[in-house]
């Protein structure tokens, strides 16, 4: 058995605990879109009615993750956003989607917080020499999710970030965990990946060969759905033993 020589992790309810969640998701939704549509009638654009905007947003939202996950490919949000812009007939060569995503101010959702053990864990298994890098099914470009990694301290300590919406495909598509995989230059049976879905984090690491890590946290009860991960933790301080059980065995 190799030895263990980096450590891939899912984002959120995985490193970051969403149970404190301020507002469902909708209400999230609603906040940011929001400012994309404040921005694009200021440039002149013509527009329905915002609640009318809104829920073309979320229907040409399932539809697209709907057909993505067919073969599992990565929405792209600002593909999805430039479907929304179609179907009201606006230009793309008139809308500069970078100023659209800068609109949207993603930031830190109230309520979301690391949990309590992930800034000592990543610390130990930067100390202790592993690699590390996230991995997440987010339509977000990183750069997006980035904001929340650095608001909470975490960015230094992941060696590559990827979204799915960047990289094309999600888990448990086998390319996005090749990808991080040869960005850290580390072999899958040398690493491990932890993660809260056991039919897209765990499946997908189990298929590449990489050694499987659920982490289920109190507020989460996922059905495994004849998944089967290597280890099951509850905190993330529990991974560090299983890395020196496998390092003893290698």
């Amino acid at each position: 058995m190799a030895r263990i020589r980096a450590v891939l992790f899912d984002m959120d309810d995985t490193l970051i605990d969403w149970s404190g969640a301020q507002g469902d998701i909708t209400a999230i939704e609603t906040r940011h879109l929001r400012n994309v549509y404040n921005y694009l009638t200021g440039q002149n654009h013509q527009l329905p009615p915002f609640p009318d905007f809104f829920e073309q947003f979320r229907t040409t939202m399932f539809a697209v993750w709907a057909e993505a996950k067919k073969e599992w490919t990565g929405v792209s949000f600002s593909g999805v956003l430039q479907t929304l812009f179609d179907c009201y007939g606006l230009n793309a060569d008139q809308i500069d989607m970078e100023a659209v995503l800068q609109a949207y101010d993603w930031g830190v959702v109230p309520g979301v917080v690391p949990f309590d053990d992930t800034i000592s864990v990543l610390a130990q298994l930067k100390n202790e020499g592993y690699k590390t890098g996230l991995i997440t099914n987010s339509m977000q470009p990183i750069w997006m999710r980035e904001i929340e990694l650095s608001a909470f301290g975490l960015l230094d300590y992941l060696d590559t970030r990827l979204t799915s919406g960047d990289v094309g495909y999600m888990k448990p598509h086998p390319v996005i965990y090749r990808r991080a995989l040869e960005l850290l230059g580390v072999a899958p049976e040398a690493a491990v990946f932890v993660g809260d879905r056991p039919e897209n984090d765990i499946a997908g690491a189990n298929e590449v060969g990489l050694t499987s890590v659920l982490i289920s946290p109190p507020h989460l009860n996922r059905d495994l759905n004849g998944v089967e991960p290597n280890f099951t933790i509850s905190k993330l301080e529990e991974l560090l033993p299983i890395l020196a059980q496998l390092e003893g065995e290698s």
